[in-house]
């Protein structure tokens, strides 16, 4: 059993005390002692602590009419701001949050990979710049996340960037992002913060076993089991995109993009516009092309399949739609259920994003904060 001293104590004290603050904005002195269950004199030393150090501050009175009227506290969510980035092959955007996790300002650009890499950097940079402009008083940005299409630590494999712009490979994104900006920068798999941000402010919310199935520019899933994030061995559980439905689909060798990923997105998208992008199929489909609703119908039983299989594995209770979630109308959802009735002895609930493309700029938000609130530890210990 762990021993904790009394800085321990009180560091944890002040962490609880603060988060009780953050989600309960005017909250005085006295109701953080009773739900905290901490005496008057602890509550008031750790709050004055962080009042002394700009997080938190007073702010107003309560209204009870009994007596001396407390103090009401409130935190102090301009003290930094984070930027969330969601880079891909034609586009890049952004949106900057405040402590709160409320998104001030979004920013948006498109990607020409056939420029190359100093050309798609300077796209993303323009875009953070453009964000860092419209600071109120210059707050300090304390961190950048970006998700990306790639599996984050790995140098070439499964990088959606690279297949358009082979060179990429050899970026540090990292290193780029915390050299020009001087703050931490977290690079994450973009469909891992889609997960990340449906869990924190979507329509998972609570639940403790989710798949997030991202199709368009790509096709991945990520998933939370018993509350957990499955990462894998090498950071690459999820990678749904090289599934293959039978051993006649095996060539001389591995394919990076995955065969289904080929299937259901380049080789699609490539019919109805260009590879990798799949505005020119969605036209199509919203015009009542047959060809193109034909395709849609495909490409779900495919997903179903590999939903099944998926659910069989986890046991989840939700599966999430994202990316281009359009194509998934109620129609198609009751095929995928049906099919999942007839494979799976436990049916999870079937539904599409609420969060839609926004997503995984809240789900880098929500990481960029869990570091912050590190950080903000800290200052009182400074």
């Amino acid at each position: 059993m762990k021993i904790y001293n009394p800085t321990d104590i009180g560091d944890r004290n002040k962490l609880s005390i603060l988060r009780l603050i953050k989600n309960y904005d005017g909250i005085s002195r006295q109701e953080i002692s009773r739900r905290l269950h901490l005496s008057a004199p602890a509550v008031s030393n750790n709050v004055a602590a962080l009042i002394e150090n700009g997080i938190v501050y007073e702010n107003g009175c309560d209204d009870t009419s009994l007596g001396r009227k407390p103090k009401q506290l409130s935190y102090k969510g301009d003290l930094y701001y984070v930027i969330s980035v969601e880079l891909m092959p034609k586009r890049v955007r952004a949106g900057m949050a405040d402590l709160y996790g409320d998104i001030k300002f979004w920013e948006e650009r498109e990607i020409s990979v056939e420029d190359g890499v100093e050309e798609v950097l300077s796209q993303l940079d323009t875009v953070i710049d453009n964000l860092m402009a419209k600071r109120e008083r210059n707050i300090e940005i304390i961190a950048i996340a970006v998700g990306a299409p790639a599996l984050t630590g790995q140098n070439d494999l499964n990088d959606l960037l690279s297949t358009y712009l082979p060179d990429w490979k050899d970026v540090n994104l990292k290193e780029h992002i915390s050299r020009k900006y001087k703050t931490a920068a977290i690079i994450v798999n973009d469909v891992e913060l889609a997960l990340i941000g449906e869990r924190e402010k979507g329509i998972g919310k609570k639940q403790a076993n989710i798949i997030y199935i991202k199709y368009g520019e790509g096709f991945a899933a990520r998933a939370i089991v018993d509350g957990y994030l499955l990462k894998g061995n090498n950071m690459a559980a999820g990678e749904l995109g090289y599934y293959a439905e039978s051993l006649e689909q095996l060539s001389e060798g591995f394919l990076c993009p995955g065969r289904l990923e080929q299937e259901i997105c380049n080789d699609v998208f490539s019919r109805y516009g260009e590879k990798g992008n799949p505005s020119g199929f969605l036209s199509c489909v919203r015009c009542g092309d047959k060809e193109a609703k034909e395709a849609v119908k495909k490409i779900v039983r495919k997903i179903a399949v590999v939903i099944a299989n998926s659910v069989l594995m986890l046991n989840s209770e939700m599966v999430i739609l994202g990316g281009v979630s359009e194509i998934f109308t109620e129609e198609n959802l009751a095929e995928i259920k049906e099919i999942l009735e007839k494979i799976c002895p436990f049916v999870p609930e079937i539904v599409t994003s609420k969060l839609g493309r926004d997503a995984s700029i809240i789900g880098g938000v929500k990481m960029a904060l869990d570091y912050a609130e590190e950080q903000i530890v800290e200052l009182w210990k400074s």
